[in-house]
């Protein structure tokens, strides 16, 4: 058996084109091979740029074990920690039973997913007066679901449209967002002695173009991370990603991304990339966070969760996630701040 255990859902490098989809893939796949780990996702977010705002919703199913985790965050500008966002509520360890079929998914905080019309209509309500935060969302199909060569695993543009109120704040939610769906395969808790691995989106305000990349920095681009993995090629950075272009969904035949940090928290701070689709276009994009957030869906990980503001030239500003995971080796070697001196007895 290898020694490696960089996860394989992170780097099995790039994936060719696009797979088919039906409407069964908005529900319950809950098969897939044998292991604790088998996965299967479901991902929600909108935006309010103008409040700096993100908002996160996420159900994670081990359909072999019958048990499930999910909830919901809610923040605004840079946080600190997680229990910093003015609404967070997730729950561990619930039974695989809460999701159903996958049509009408009721976790025990409250949160709601329903499926009005697959891959086109989605109603996510949540309530908590003592907190005084409700959601109420209606998502609506912008774009097909743009699937994943493996069949396994999709993203698809949303119009997010409705309500937050948030600690007694009400907001108007207005917002072109990508949600996903991923299921059938292992996603093992080991450590990952690699590099930080990246999923990003943006999709314009108006909805008129979207793009989604999913990557490690390239290491010929001299990362933070440069002399601690050698060996790693370029090629082998980017690992999949599209552009939703004049109403088309085009595959990134490259991408090739570089990160700046915070060296205090290594949260991601800036991001630049430079895009070659399948048509023989090219981007060059730069991402600033605007809001951000660190969270652990397990122990082995980080994910610091972010809003970014995207910028290309000769296209109108877009909005989206940034979700970079971090293991235990890259932190150790990277987030060390100074000691404090021990005080003499």
């Amino acid at each position: 058996m290898s020694n490696d255990t960089r996860l394989e859902w992170t780097t099995s490098g790039q994936f060719k084109g696009f797979g088919t989809f039906s409407d069964a893939d908005e529900f319950l796949h809950g098969t897939g091979p044998e292991g604790d780990s088998l996965t299967e996702t479901w991902y929600w977010g909108f935006s309010i740029p103008e409040a700096n705002l993100n908002f996160f919703a996420y159900c994670w199913l081990h359909p072999n074990l019958n048990v499930a985790s999910g909830g919901l965050a809610i923040w605004k500008g840079i946080k600190r920690q997680h229990l910093a966002s003015e609404l967070f509520d997730w729950h561990t360890f619930i039974s695989g039973d809460v999701i159903g079929d996958g049509s009408d998914i009721r976790l025990p905080n409250g949160f709601r997913a329903e499926v009005i019309e697959p891959l086109k209509h989605i109603h996510l309500t949540f309530s908590d007066p003592a907190r005084d935060t409700q959601v109420d969302v209606h998502y609506k199909a912008a774009q097909e679901p743009a699937m994943r060569a493996n069949g396994q695993h999709f993203e698809q543009l949303m119009h997010a449209t409705g309500y937050v109120v948030l600690r007694g704040e009400h907001l108007t939610v207005d917002s072109f967002h990508l949600r996903d769906r991923s299921w059938g395969q292992l996603r093992p808790e080991v450590a990952n002695p690699g590099p930080p691995y990246t999923w990003v989106t943006g999709a314009a305000e108006d909805g008129s173009w979207a793009f989604n990349v999913g990557s490690l920095d390239d290491p010929e681009r001299d990362p933070l991370w440069s002399q601690d993995y050698p060996g790693l090629a370029s090629e082998a950075a980017y690992k999949d990603g599209w552009i939703l272009r004049d109403g088309r969904t085009i595959h990134i035949k490259h991408a090739s991304r570089h990160t700046e940090y915070d060296p205090e928290s290594l949260r991601p701070t800036r991001f630049f990339i430079e895009i070659e689709d399948e048509e023989g276009e090219h981007m060059s994009v730069t991402g600033d966070v605007i809001a951000s957030m660190p969270f652990s869906t397990w122990y082995n990980m980080i994910a610091h969760v972010a809003l970014v503001r995207w910028e290309v030239e000769g296209r109108p500003t877009a909005y989206g996630d940034s979700t970079e995971v971090h293991w235990n080796d890259f932190v150790w070697r990277h987030g060390q701040l100074e000691a404090t001196p021990a005080h003499n007895a």
